[in-house]
């Protein structure tokens, strides 16, 4: 671990513009993701108004519309995730990447890392929904039971995201498919899963810090490329991958 950081370090401290334009890129095209997920909602709000029909949140057409418009702004933003760990990853080699090759990565890696994501809130449905529906039915009465089960259901997302980091880190900065990823994830942990959860521990401290106002700024463009780079160097040197 503290070798992989040491490394990630090293490689941002010699040639630190790769990483920060790789953030910068991230950046503006989720903020432009955003402008466009509100711009299709303003698209419906404008139909509804032409056919003279008031708009109602809780109508199952708008919610219909609002959820294919989280659902196509989750998969650009999986897109995105996939560009910014392959742009790390050539940071680390001193390689820039250009805005086409950054926007047209994201696209095509798109679907196996939202098929990654899909398999991970599967299991966490299976780990969370049973317990969720007895919480529900029979025990939201009780004292402390929503703490219980609130802190259950905090450590069962947690663990998920530990377990499928690799993966989403192998599909983004490998270009490996979803099966492969998944069996290298599993052949990573069996080796490095003490290791990995001290650095997750680390990313999701940064990544918390990314949306704090002004420490963002550190955060998104020195601490959380160093702790990203650490996580591709880490897996990178342990199992061994076959690049598409």
């Amino acid at each position: 671990m503290i070798e992989s950081i040491k490394k990630a370090f090293g490689a941002y401290s010699k040639t630190p513009f790769p990483f920060v334009w790789a953030s910068l890129l991230c950046v503006f095209l989720l903020i432009v993701c955003v402008l466009a997920a509100v711009g299709l909602f303003l698209i419906y709000f404008m139909l509804l108004s032409a056919f003279e029909q008031e708009l109602v949140l809780d109508a199952i057409p708008t919610m219909v519309v609002a959820g294919v418009i989280v659902l196509l702004f989750l998969f650009f933003a999986n897109g995105l995730n996939a560009a910014l760990i392959m742009a790390y990853r050539k940071a680390l080699a001193k390689e820039k990447i250009s805005v086409a090759r950054f926007f047209s990565y994201a696209v095509d890696r798109a679907p196996e890392m939202s098929g990654i994501m899909v398999v991970r809130e599967f299991i966490l449905l299976l780990l969370i929904g049973p317990f969720l529906a007895i919480y529900i039915y029979f025990l939201q009465e009780y004292e402390f039971m929503d703490i219980l089960f609130g802190t259950y259901a905090l450590f069962m997302i947690f663990a998920a995201h530990v377990v499928f980091k690799p993966a989403f880190v192998l599909a983004g900065g490998y270009g490996t498919d979803i099966f492969n990823s998944l069996k290298l994830t599993i052949d990573f942990l069996r080796r490095k899963h003490i290791f990995f959860i001290g650095l997750y521990i680390l990313f999701a401290l940064v990544w918390l810090l990314n949306f704090v106002p002004f420490v963002q700024i550190a955060t998104l463009f020195f601490a959380y490329p160093v702790v990203y780079a650490a996580m591709i160097v880490i897996i990178e040197n342990s199992v061994k991958i076959r690049e598409v």
